[in-house]
């Protein structure tokens, strides 16, 4: 059995005093939570190409109409180009707190659920199924959470001077300065519910993410240990992870594609689709089963290395709590 400093997530088989296990709690959300954070200044260039990239094109017939971007590399060089240097990282802050809030729930929930689950961390399929459940509900949470923050996140990132000239990235634009200027003016036009507009689309997106990816590092960790060709550090951390990220982001591309353009479709007559399941026999009539995977190399390229940091810098930063004595 792994102990609190492993990052399998495995509980004690005796349980905690209550105050102890309140604590932990917190500890694991505040923990996560930062640890997401710092990730995502890293990864949130790439969020920023895989939101352009699954945008453009929307509703199209061809894969060429409505086409800015080439891929990965070409957005790279266009955005700072023809937007400035600091394009690459629109949406980092509202991402910062999006990451804090749902990947701290996310996170922080997970190793409770599972106890509550009774997974006593062994390979059997029961336990894998309860993985997925733990993951999927703690992702369930997390996402509602913040997902007033993604929203806004979504927005910034897809704000673009050239599909505001010439509306070749997708038909709607918000005028956002920033984080809080989004907050307040969805807030003025739509009301508290505008800032969970598309929760619809983010709750799926989110629980099918968060179930496969813990579930298939915490087997892919297991499975690498027991062979015994690494001891639990950085390296077997980082290979499981890119292993995770591989069927995460395969997994969660289609919904992600569905969530993004909830997110940032205009609203009232110009509304374009009525909720998740509109968008995707809409996307799939318009733009077949490659429209679910736009984007796909991008998402990989932000998953991947944010699973990997995410993951280290949580643990370096429970090592850090646990030394305090939280």
């Amino acid at each position: 059995m792994a102990n609190n400093d492993e990052i399998t997530f495995d509980e004690d088989l005796e349980p905690p005093p209550v105050k102890s296990t309140q604590r932990k709690l917190m500890t694991d959300i505040i923990t996560g939570g930062t640890a997401a954070s710092l990730a995502c200044v890293f990864s949130n260039p790439f969020e920023v190409v895989k939101t352009r990239l699954q945008l453009q094109g929307e509703m199209a017939n061809s894969a060429a109409q409505g086409r800015v971007y080439k891929g990965l590399i070409d957005a790279f060089m266009k955005i700072p180009r023809e937007e400035g240097v600091l394009a690459i990282q629109k949406g980092l802050v509202p991402g910062m707190v999006y990451q804090f809030f749902m990947n701290g729930a996310r996170l922080g929930i997970y190793p409770t659920l599972k106890r509550l689950l009774n997974d006593d961390g062994s390979h059997s399929p029961m336990n894998v199924l309860r993985q997925i459940g733990a993951g999927a509900t703690s992702g369930a949470i997390g996402a509602v959470i913040g997902s007033p923050f993604f929203m806004v996140k979504c927005r910034l990132q897809a704000m673009s001077k050239i599909a505001k000239n010439s509306g070749t990235l997708h038909a709607n634009q918000y005028d956002y300065k920033g984080m809080v200027d989004g907050l307040v003016k969805v807030y003025k036009e739509e009301g508290m519910s505008g800032w969970f507009r598309g929760i619809d689309g983010a709750v799926p997106r989110v629980m099918v993410g968060s179930a496969s990816q813990l579930a298939t590092y915490e087997t892919v960790k297991q499975r690498i240990l027991a062979l015994g060709y690494l001891h639990d550090g950085i390296l077997c951390h980082f290979s499981s992870s890119m292993v995770s990220g591989i069927v995460v982001t395969t997994i969660m591309n289609p919904f992600d594609v569905v969530s993004t353009r909830l997110y940032t479709q205009p609203q009232g007559a110009k509304r374009i689709y009525s909720g998740p399941v509109d968008c995707f026999i809409k996307t799939a009539r318009a733009e077949g089963l490659g429209g679910f995977f736009k984007g796909w190399t991008a998402h990989y390229a932000r998953l991947g290395p944010h699973t990997v940091l995410c993951l280290v810098f949580w643990e370096q930063v429970r090592n850090l709590a646990h030394k305090f004595g939280f």
